[in-house]
C-alpha cells in the first residue's frame, strides 16, 4: 500500500550536524529511533526547541506527510506494530475513527481495495487486533478460534484455509486440541513433543521427524526460531552469528566444534580438493559432497574426517 512507503523515513538525529542533535539528546535520549518516534517526542517539546530544530522538525513533518498522508497517524497509533505493510493497514483500519483529516481522506480511497484484497481485514481489526503485534501465525490462530464471530466472506475464506491447512498438516486438529495457545513453531513443537504418546500415527510421524532433525543438528531449533526458512548454508551461518547471544548452549557448542572441524578439513583435505574437486563451488556443501563421492581416492587423514 503506497501510503505506507514513507514509514521507512527515520528521524534518528544521530549526527551532530543535524539541527536537532542537541534537542534530541536533551529531551529524547531514551527514545529508540525509527517510525517517527523521535519526531513525535520532539513535538511534545515544541515550545522548548531551538529555532533551528523547530524549523527542521516542521520541514521533516511536511516532507514525510507529503510522501505519506498518514505518517503522523502511523507515528501516533502504530508505533508498536511491526514494520509490515499489511499489519500497518490493520492498525489504520482499527483507528479509522481517530485518523486526521489528511490521513482519513487518503485511507478512504484505498480502504476498498484493502477489503477486497483481504476479506478478513475488518475482522482482524475488530476481533483479532491483539494478534497483530504477535509472531507470524497468531492472526490465523485467532481467526480460527473466533470463526463463529467472523463476517460471512471471512468465514468462507477461513473455512477454505482451514481445509487446506488440515490437508497439508496431519497435526492440524491435534495442535488445535493440545496446544491452542502456542503461536511460534518452536513453542508448538515443544508442546506437541510432550503429547507424543497420545498423538495419531500421522501426526506422531511429523513430530518425530522434527525431533530427529533437532538431534542431528543442535542448531536446528535455533534456526527455526531466529532465521527465515529457505536460507542456504552461508545465510544460515550468518543468521546464527547475528543472533549469537540468543542461541542455546547446545547450538553454540556445536558451532564451535564445526568451526574446529572446518579448520581441520582445510588442513587435511585441501590437497584432495585441488586434485579431485577443483571445480566444485564453495557453497551448499558441494565440496564435501564431491569428496565423499570420491571417498576411495581421498587421503587417509581426510577420509577419517569426512566419513
Amino acid at each position: 500500500m503506497k501510503i505506507l512507503v514513507a514509514l521507512v523515513l527515520l528521524f534518528s538525529m544521530k549526527s551532530e550536524a543535524n539541527e536537532c542533535f542537541s534537542d534530541t539528546k536533551k529531551f529524547c535520549s531514551g527514545i529508540e529511533p525509527g517510525k517517527g518516534q523521535i519526531a513525535k517526542c520532539l513535538s511534545d517539546y515544541q515550545t522548548q526547541l531551538t529555532p533551528e530544530c523547530a524549523k527542521g522538525l516542521k520541514e521533516f513533518k511536511a516532507k514525510s506527510t507529503k510522501n505519506n498522508p498518514c505518517f503522523v497517524d502511523l507515528t501516533e497509533y502504530c508505533s508498536d506494530i511491526p514494520s509490515d505493510a499489511r499489519r500497518l493497514e490493520y492498525c489504520l483500519l482499527r483507528n479509522e475513527e481517530h485518523l486526521s483529516s489528511t490521513c482519513s481522506a487518503d485511507f478512504k480511497q484505498k480502504k476498498g481495495n484493502l477489503i477486497v484484497r483481504d476479506v478478513c481485514a475488518q475482522d482482524i481489526a475488530n476481533t483479532c487486533y491483539s494478534a497483530v503485534t504477535e509472531p507470524e501465525g497468531a492472526i490465523a490462530r485467532c481467526l480460527i478460534k473466533n470463526k463463529a464471530k467472523l463476517s460471512g466472506y471471512c468465514q468462507k475464506a477461513m473455512g477454505k484455509r482451514i481445509a487446506e491447512m488440515r490437508k497439508a498438516n496431519p497435526c492440524f486438529d491435534e495442535t488445535e486440541k493440545h496446544c491452542p495457545t502456542q503461536v511460534k513453531f518452536i513453542d508448538i513443537h515443544s508442546c506437541m513433543e510432550k503429547k507424543l504418546p497420545v498423538l495419531s500415527v500421522g501426526c506422531k510421524k511429523v513430530v518425530q521427524a522434527e525431533i530427529d532433525k533437532e538431534k542431528a543438528n543442535p542448531c536446528y531449533m535455533d534456526l527455526r526460531k531466529h532465521c527465515k526458512n529457505g536460507l542456504n548454508a552461508v545465510e544460515q551461518h550468518h543468521c546464527l552469528t547475528v543472533n549469537e547471544k540468543e542461541l542455546t548452549n547446545a547450538c553454540n557448542q556445536y558451532r564451535i566444534q564445526e568451526d574446529v572441524k572446518v579448520k581441520k578439513m582445510v588442513d587435511l583435505c585441501e590437497q584432495d580438493r585441488l586434485k579431485l574437486c577443483p571445480t566444485a563451488p564453495f557453497k551448499n556443501g558441494l565440496v564435501l559432497k564431491c569428496l565423499k563421492i570420491n571417498i576411495e581416492k581421498v587421503s587417509q587423514g581426510c577420509k577419517v574426517l569426512i566419513k
